[in-house]
């Protein structure tokens, strides 16, 4: 039987409540004051997430090999960039396209995914917990006709129901992550686009791929679906270049080989995501979400 939490539904709610307050506040305004606020929730957040903290911290140390006082001041700033994407998100529902289109620059790679999109063809969007990741999801379905993303159920109903709704206020449909891949897989091959995000632990579900010289154990769902929709696989990402400014860039555009070995096409394009994404975190280590804990599942033993 699981342990029973007679304070979650308390707990539960007054996260909620929060959350409400603070979209409250975030969309009543301007969208740089609104990340500024998310600036210094992010650095308040420090001393009460001292958890995440240290996850973050050891992380830095192994993957970029940074002294302890250095690895320190970097989780800082990824503790900032969290904050202020996360305010900028609740806010931008109160905002404008053609405000957030001023906001958002692309770089070229993107002409190429428009194309494919205005010649009926489906695709896989990628992206990662980098930057501003939920403006990165609705700016792309905005240039390529609507996009509909992949997402785990939250474990706070309350909480999920305010994120969602901003997503959906976003342009962004969703997908139940429980509902599995027949629903994305049907869309893909109806000529629509489905986004989804890589870099988070996969557990025992998932291929163990090099990522920042370590095994980690990395979601094939992004490769799976690309090579069963014949379809190819674009992986981009946001990057912070000024206030509430961003520059969407594109990591690599992959596309199955037909005919290939399935098993053998999957650890090739989920080893090319997670050496793109490597070589952007290696740019802009504040952007990426280091506070997870990214190689917690062990490769499995090959003498069993």
């Amino acid at each position: 039987m699981g342990r029973s939490r007679p304070l979650r539904p308390l707990r539960h709610a007054l996260e909620t409540g929060a959350l409400n307050f603070l979209t409250f506040v975030a969309r009543a305004i301007p969208l740089p004051a609104a990340s500024d606020l998310g600036d210094v929730l992010g650095r308040m957040a420090l001393p009460f997430l001292a958890k995440r903290r240290r996850i973050a911290t050891e992380n830095l140390e192994r993957a970029l090999g940074l002294s302890p006082r250095d690895a320190e001041a970097m989780t800082r700033a990824v503790f900032r960039q969290l904050g202020r994407s996360f305010v900028e998100f609740l806010a931008l529902p109160a905002h404008g396209w053609d405000e957030l289109n001023r906001r958002v620059v692309f770089d070229e790679g993107i002409a190429r995914l428009e194309a494919h999109a205005k010649s009926g063809k489906g695709a896989v969007l990628v992206t990662a917990h980098y930057g501003n990741w939920e403006l990165f999801g609705a700016a792309v379905g905005r240039r390529v006709g609507g996009v509909a993303y992949v997402f785990p159920p939250q474990s706070n109903p309350g909480s999920g129901a305010r994120i969602n709704e901003t997503r959906s206020r976003l342009g962004v449909e969703l997908i139940d992550m429980e509902q599995g891949m027949r629903r994305a897989l049907k869309r893909v091959l109806q000529g629509g686009h489905i986004g989804m995000l890589m870099d988070q632990d996969a557990r025992k579900i998932g291929v163990h791929v090099p990522f920042f010289g370590r095994p980690a154990s990395t979601l094939t769902g992004p490769a799976r679906l690309a090579i069963r929709a014949r379809a190819p696989i674009y992986f981009g990402l946001l990057d912070r270049t000024g206030h509430a400014t961003f520059e969407g860039k594109t990591l690599a555009w992959l596309e199955p080989i037909p005919g290939a070995d399935e098993e053998t096409e999957l650890l090739r394009l989920t080893t090319a995501m997670n050496e793109a994404l490597e070589k952007a975190v290696r740019e802009r280590p504040d952007h990426w979400y280091w506070i997870h804990r990214r190689w917690k599942t062990p490769p499995p033993d090959p003498t069993t």
